[in-house]
C-alpha cells in the first residue's frame, strides 16, 4: 500500500461519511463533535489520517528525514444497552525512511513501504467527561515490507485512564483541562528471528490539553516508546511537544484537525554497533505531526 493509496482511502472514506451520514451529522453540533472526538473511548466514529515528519540524527551528527502516513479508523461498537463501548482502532502505517533497509545500508538511498499494523480494542464505560477508563487487548501484525518490520506477531494488554474537563477558559480549574494516558505493552508470540530474536516493548501516549474554547485545545499528545530488550537510558524514547487542535466542517460533517511540534528529551544513542540487538542507526530529534479526522455518529446507534 503506497502513500497515495492511503491518501485516496482517507479521501474516499471522508466522502462516504459526508454523503451517507448527512442526517446524522446534522444532529451533531460542533461542540458535541469536539467533546466526543477529544474522548479516546467515546461513541462516535472517527477516520484519522496522520502525517509524522521526523528529523533523525546519525552517529556522526548528520540528519535525515523520515515521513510516516498513518491511517487510523476508530470504530466503537455500543454494547450493554449503550452503557459501554467496545472501541476498536486500527493503525496502518506507510513509511519513507532513510537508508536501504533491506540490504542493511543505512547511509544511502531510501526505503518506502508499509510498516507493521497495530490493532487495539478497549472496553470502556460510555461517558464524555469526568474520569474515563478502558482496558483490552492490543496486537501488532507483521505487515511491514523488508526493512520496515520486526517480522513478529506481538500481543499484550492496553489500558486507558483520563480525566476530561467540561469547562473552558479557566487555566486554574481542572475542568478546563484534558489529561490522561493510554498505555500498550507487547510481547512477541511468533514470527521470524531474522530481524530480532524477541521483542518486549511499550507505547505510552500521554495527553495534557488546555480547553481554550468549546472546540479548541492547546497542549501535547506525544508517544513515549520503551524497548525493554535494551539497557539503561537506551530503553526510552521520550518526546515533549506543543500543539493546537480545533474543528471545521465539510458540508454537514464536523472534522477534527491538529498540528504539533515535538522534541525528544530522551532517546537511544545512535551507534554502529556490530551487535544487531544494540545497533541504532538513527535517533529522533524532532517530530512535526498533522492529523485530520472526520467525525460521524455511530451507525450502530
Amino acid at each position: 500500500m503506497t502513500k497515495k493509496n492511503l491518501i485516496a482511502i482517507a479521501a474516499l472514506s471522508c466522502f462516504a461519511f459526508s454523503t451517507s451520514g448527512v442526517a446524522q451529522e446534522e444532529q451533531l453540533s460542533m461542540k458535541e463533535a469536539a467533546k466526543k472526538s477529544a474522548n479516546p473511548v467515546s461513541d462516535v466514529w472517527m477516520l484519522i489520517t496522520q502525517n509524522d515528519y521526523t528529523f533523525l540524527e546519525r552517529e556522526d551528527g548528520h540528519h535525515e528525514m523520515q515521513n510516516r502516513v498513518s491511517f487510523q479508523p476508530v470504530m466503537p461498537v455500543p454494547i450493554m444497552n449503550d452503557e459501554w463501548n467496545l472501541v476498536n482502532r486500527l493503525v496502518v502505517n506507510q513509511y519513507s525512511a532513510p537508508g536501504d533497509r533491506e540490504s542493511g545500508d543505512f547511509t544511502e538511498g531510501r526505503t518506502n513501504g508499509m510498516g507493521d499494523t497495530v490493532f487495539l480494542s478497549l472496553l470502556a464505560p460510555n461517558r464524555d467527561d469526568g474520569w474515563i477508563w478502558g482496558v483490552g487487548p492490543t496486537v501488532i501484525m507483521p505487515t511491514g515490507t523488508d526493512g520496515l518490520t520486526q517480522d513478529k506477531w506481538q500481543v499484550g494488554p492496553a489500558a486507558l485512564v483520563a480525566r476530561l474537563g467540561k469547562e473552558t477558559g479557566n487555566p486554574m480549574s481542572i475542568d478546563s483541562w484534558n489529561v490522561g494516558i493510554l498505555a500498550q505493552q507487547w510481547w512477541d508470540v511468533s514470527g521470524s528471528d531474522d530481524v530480532v530474536d524477541s521483542t518486549s516493548q511499550a507505547d505510552i501516549q500521554y495527553f495534557l490539553n488546555y480547553r481554550l474554547s468549546d472546540t479548541a485545545l492547546i497542549g501535547m499528545t506525544p508517544n513515549i516508546q520503551i524497548d525493554w530488550t535494551k539497557s539503561g537510558s537506551d530503553q526510552f524514547t521520550v518526546p515533549v511537544g506543543l500543539g493546537y487542535i480545533d474543528m471545521f466542517r465539510i458540508g454537514p460533517m464536523p472534522v477534527r484537525w491538529g498540528v504539533e511540534l515535538q522534541y525528544y528529551v530522551m532517546k537511544p544513542d545512535a551507534n554502529s554497533s556490530m551487535n544487531p540487538a544494540e545497533y541504532v542507526p538513527y535517533a529522533p530529534d524532532w517530530n512535526l505531526k498533522f492529523f485530520i479526522a472526520p467525525v460521524t455518529l455511530n451507525p450502530f446507534k
